[in-house]
């Protein structure tokens, strides 16, 4: 079967919808002619966007109600897909796949599927992939079409527009866009993943000691605690971009040598990786070889903790200590940076945190624990 028009399902989160990009452009490379339809959460749509393996974005209404409903169904109709590929592998995706008609859905295996309703609403499922990557799981939901894996391209590029707002921005705040730049993404403080006030300001005064300048971002939401990190040499660009004002940033600060983001495992982080951009990615909960960074570094406390690596969004243990992301300590992010402008060659994070995409899970990868340890 040579479809002429697939639909991509893979609606959510941001990271994921990054780890989907080489599997989208693999299928523009092996079926140049088809039409490409991508169904997409609002949050994440933005970074389809003039995408260049993407002829048409599909916005699944997450909230809405019936008529949002209706009119999404009768957007999907009129799409008449041939084929569908579920990298998601839960069962609203699965169910945008049956109700869209395609003839030949696939996905996951049955076994990698996040519920199993999943692999009833599919009808191709690739082999297990327990304890691959996420980029390289998606590979193996498109397996039916005949795709093997290909290279980590991504298609992600900003706009000559959105590189100038950029700049502006940072100067605005009082940085230099031009000069070596520490990028730190301040996520929620209640997720399982975030770090802790106290290392981040820590952090940011080593890194300001060290020749950076430190750029604070995240949403609105997040003033509060970059307020708390305030020191000469940090600025606050908090609630000031949105992910395509991201994507800008963290391309323009590729292509200056040791520039790096520092984050926890959040869809930022996935976005600078795209854009080239070296990170270094704080994986407490994370499992750095199934949603990790492919290059950069990823930063785990993992010794001694029986729950660890468990991907959750909030503390497996009773009562909560998110020991993985306490341990987690400044010097983790200083000893993985050279002073800018010393030496040769490039700076920021050493060896990447994640090999090439491989036919088999990872060497030692592990399956995360879903209970509660006692």
């Amino acid at each position: 079967m040579k479809p002429r028009r697939i639909g991509i399902l893979r609606l959510s989160a941001i990271g994921d919808v990054v780890h989907a990009m080489p599997l989208a452009l693999g299928l523009r490379g092996a079926f140049p002619e088809a039409r490409i339809t991508w169904v997409v959460q609002a949050e994440a749509a933005p970074l389809l966007r003039d995408h260049p393996a993407v002829d048409d974005v599909l916005v699944f209404p997450r909230r809405g109600g019936p008529g949002a409903w209706a009119r999404f169904l009768r957007a999907l109709w009129d799409r008449r897909l041939d084929a569908t590929v579920d990298p998601q592998g839960n069962l609203k995706s699965g169910i945008v796949g049956l109700l869209s008609g395609a003839r030949l859905r696939a996905g996951l295996h049955g076994r990698d599927c996040k519920e199993w309703g999943n692999a009833l609403l599919t009808n191709r499922h690739g082999r297990p992939a327990r304890g691959l990557h996420g980029i390289d799981r998606a590979w193996v939901a498109a397996e039916a079409l005949g795709l093997r894996p290909g290279p980590d391209a991504y298609g992600l590029s900003a706009t000559r527009e959105e590189t100038e707002a950029w700049r502006a921005r940072c100067r605005a705040a009082g940085a230099d866009p031009a000069g070596p730049i520490l990028a730190m993404h301040l996520t929620d403080p209640a997720d399982a993943r975030a770090w802790f006030p106290e290392p981040w300001a820590e952090a940011a005064r080593g890194a300001v000691e060290r020749g950076f300048q430190v750029v604070l971002n995240g949403t609105a939401e997040r003033r509060d605690l970059a307020a708390s990190m305030a020191a000469p040499g940090v600025f606050d660009l908090t609630g000031r971009d949105d992910l395509r004002g991201l994507l800008a940033q963290f391309a323009d600060m590729a292509r200056r040598e040791g520039n790096v983001l520092v984050s926890p495992d959040s869809g930022p982080v996935h976005i600078a990786v795209a854009a080239g951009l070296d990170v270094i990615c704080l994986s407490g909960p994370q499992d750095p070889r199934r949603t990790g960074p492919r290059r950069g570094v990823a930063v785990t406390a993992w010794e001694g903790l029986p729950c660890a690596p468990c991907l959750e969004r909030e503390c497996v243990l009773r009562p909560p200590t998110r020991d993985c992301m306490a341990r987690i300590r400044p010097e983790a992010i200083w000893t993985r940076l050279r002073a800018p402008g010393r030496g040769g060659g490039r700076s920021g994070p050493g060896a990447p945190s994640t090999s090439s995409p491989a036919p088999g899970p990872s060497p030692g990868a592990r399956e995360p624990r879903r209970r509660a340890a006692p």
